[in-house]
């Protein structure tokens, strides 16, 4: 199998998934974005390599694999500080909600403590 074969089924293939998984509700189209945008880019590039091998040499890059794999590596930070907030936001979400949950055990247990409600 030619290698532009291979990646432009292998592109297409995560493209579906990623799709199959939005339809499904597994993943909210807001974390996909990201999946989606790479493989289009991957797709695009794989279809059309003079591009690839344009912007690469645009850019510096003697030779486009070595552009492929920098722009993996791009990705894989970029996703890693987008999970790295994503885990952030959902620790400070469950700070608040066990804050709130104290207050208001607390605030039940003095009702209680004074009579005005029967546990």
């Amino acid at each position: 199998m030619q290698p532009k074969t291979f990646a432009i089924i292998l592109t297409g293939t995560i493209l579906l998934f990623v799709l199959n998984l939005i339809r499904r509700e597994k993943m909210s189209f807001k974390y996909a974005v990201t999946w989606l945008v790479s493989s289009l880019l991957a797709l695009l590039f794989s279809i059309k390599e003079v591009w690839l091998q344009a912007i690469s040499k645009g850019v510096g890059f003697t030779l486009p694999s070595n552009f492929v794999f920098f722009l993996l590596l791009i990705f894989v930070l970029l996703f890693s500080l987008l999970l790295t907030l994503y885990i952030n936001e959902q620790n400070n979400r469950t700070e608040n909600l066990a804050q709130t949950i104290a207050k208001l055990d607390f605030r039940l247990k003095k009702l209680e403590k004074d009579g005005e409600i029967k546990s």
